[in-house]
């Protein structure tokens, strides 16, 4: 039975930071061995407050990336059906999509406090320009003969957004979900770190002024290992229900 790739690169990976916190003359008391960190973070996965800390941030990641859906996919087909309304929020979109979250944090702290739902609001702020204006292009790369045939047969705007556009546009708005996903679960932990939202990012910020090395970096993995979960599940949702997409 041949072992997976990528497990043997994460073996690989573990054994040069053994060998690197433990040979290596640079190496310091600051960043824990291989073995500490993994010896941690088995603790930690036997801990009750681990599991709330992690539901706390998904909770945050996946309400706010809900949000986000809600709003930009009917805003995105609704301008992307106008050429003259595409072009004419696509500067307000790409200037508030390029705002980093971080630099609202001391404006949703005034206003929200460091709460979950602070966070939420700093999710949906990151990903719904974004979502919007990917969803407004496909819904223009449709087809202009394919609409022009329902056209001739009669169908209404409702039939050709259902049956034509939507389609047209779900691999745009595919790419701009598996994107997005990423970038939610990041802006949950900045939230915490940053914010002093509850979950994980702040569980990494009070473990790091603590001094606690090993318990910082278990929660690193801990977040790695979350994050790589939840892309993959999104990708194996995606190639289930838009099966005509070759992405």
């Amino acid at each position: 039975m041949r072992a997976p790739a990528g497990l043997i690169s994460a073996v690989v990976a573990i054994v040069i930071w053994q060998a690197a916190t433990t040979i290596w003359p640079l190496a310091n008391s600051s960043v824990p061995t291989a073995t500490a960190t993994l010896a941690r973070l088995w603790e930690m996965l036997f801990m009750s407050e681990t599991w709330a800390s992690i539901w706390l941030t998904v909770q945050m990641a996946l309400l706010g990336f809900l949000i986000a859906l809600a709003i930009a996919i009917p805003f995105g087909v609704l301008i992307g059906l106008s050429r003259f309304a595409l072009i004419s929020t696509k500067f307000t979109f790409d200037f508030f999509k390029v705002i980093p979250p971080i630099v609202i944090i001391p404006i949703t702290i005034l206003v929200f406090g460091p709460t979950q739902q602070m966070g939420v609001f700093l999710v949906v702020f990151a990903l719904v320009f974004a979502l919007a204006i990917q969803t407004a292009y496909g819904v223009r790369d449709t087809d202009p003969v394919l609409i022009e045939t329902m056209k001739c047969y009669g169908l209404g705007r409702t039939r050709q957004v259902l049956y034509a556009r939507l389609p047209a546009a779900a691999p745009f708005i595919a790419v701009g979900i598996r994107i997005s996903v990423s970038a939610a679960m990041i802006v949950a932990v900045v939230a915490g770190l940053v914010g002093g939202a509850p979950g994980l990012g702040r569980d990494l910020l009070l473990s790091q002024t603590s001094g606690e090395n090993a318990q910082t970096f278990a929660i690193v993995l801990i977040l790695g290992i979350l994050g790589l979960a939840i892309s993959r599940l999104v990708v194996l949702i995606q190639r289930r229900v838009i099966f005509w997409s070759p992405s």
